[in-house]
This record gives structure tokens, C-alpha cells and sequence, in this order.
């Protein structure tokens, strides 16, 4: 098992793009999670068989659209942190009260 970062800058957010990743992390056997930084930035941690973490690049690269660059770095040793792959959305808007 091994365990990599990956970001991306999104021109556009897809509507159900991150349901769809999730889907995609769990056919793949991956667990992790995807966070929402900012309108625009989406960082992934995954952990699972490197041949498998491969397969989720790959569907990454095939399925976010209007992407600057997709960038990950080499697989690390395995935290086992993440019993299943979650979406973590940071707020995107301040709200004055």
C-alpha cells in the first residue's frame, strides 16, 4: 500500500465531479479524502496498491475538465489514516453576520 498527494487547478467545477472521484476511489479500492481548498484548487490524498493509485491518476486525468496541470508526487508509505475516501468542501465564501 502506498500513499500520494495529488492537486489540480479547475477552470471550472464540475457539477458532481467529486461524487463521481469518490465513486471512482471506491471501485479502485482507494480510501482518502478530496478537499475543496478554494474555487479553484482540489487536493487528493490516496492510499492504496500502487497499480491501483495509477488507475485513479489516470481516471483523474481522463475526467476533470478545463485543468491547468494535474500534479502528484511519488508514492509514500501508507499512513492507513482514511478508512474510506471522503469530500471535504473548506468554505469558499465569507458571510458577515
Amino acid at each position: 500500500m502506498t500513499h500520494t498527494e495529488i492537486s489540480f487547478t479547475s477552470k471550472n467545477y464540475e457539477d458532481g465531479f467529486g461524487f463521481a472521484c469518490m465513486k471512482a476511489a471506491y471501485s479502485f479500492g482507494i480510501t482518502g479524502r478530496m478537499d475543496y481548498c478554494s474555487e479553484s484548487d482540489v487536493k487528493i490524498s490516496a492510499e492504496g496498491e500502487q497499480d491501483k493509485i495509477v488507475e485513479f491518476i489516470q481516471w483523474i486525468e481522463a475526467n476533470v475538465k478545463d485543468h491547468d496541470k494535474i500534479l502528484y508526487n511519488s508514492p509514500m508509505k501508507c499512513t492507513r489514516k482514511f478508512k474510506e475516501f471522503d469530500i471535504y468542501c473548506h468554505s469558499l465564501t465569507s458571510h458577515n453576520y
